[in-house]
């Protein structure tokens, strides 16, 4: 005796569908994620206090010797400071704002964070099997 596996199209339909929209839903989570940076220089001032506690600071023009993005899923993707300084992190409409250098971090966390999309449409995918196989009729 033989069984049959009955797969319908709706059901590849749905299971193509919810990969794009996970994959997608993934890609725009990555967009909330936080940037920082790590400066080359801090600028020393004279002790001021009694207990002879030195400041450090940094200026605008200090360069970033690091760039740490932590993604929605806490995980770290971290480059070099690319040249960038200090005031391109802290105004807006600087060459680091701009989405062309973002998306590289974007794209660096959603393959990092792959793994999460991959739950995110089957999650879907259930979701869509269940709607597909049962009317929920409300009397």
């Amino acid at each position: 005796m033989s069984k049959i596996i009955e797969i319908k199209k709706v059901h590849i339909r749905n299971l193509v569908l919810s990969f794009l929209l996970g994959f997608g839903i993934l890609y725009g989570l990555e967009h909330f994620g936080q940037f920082s940076y790590i400066s080359v220089y801090s600028h020393t001032d004279v002790p001021t206090d009694v207990e002879g506690i030195t400041q450090t600071y940094n200026t605008y023009g200090d360069k970033v010797s690091q760039i740490i993005y932590s993604t929605f899923f806490n995980n770290e993707i971290k480059t070099n400071g690319n040249g960038f300084t200090i005031y391109d992190f802290s105004f807006k409409d600087t060459e680091f704002n701009k989405y062309s250098i973002k998306s590289y971090y974007y794209t660096q966390a959603f393959i990092k964070d792959l793994i999460y999309g991959i739950y995110i449409s089957f999650g879907l995918f259930i979701i869509s099997l269940f709607f597909t196989n049962f009317k929920i009729k409300i009397i």
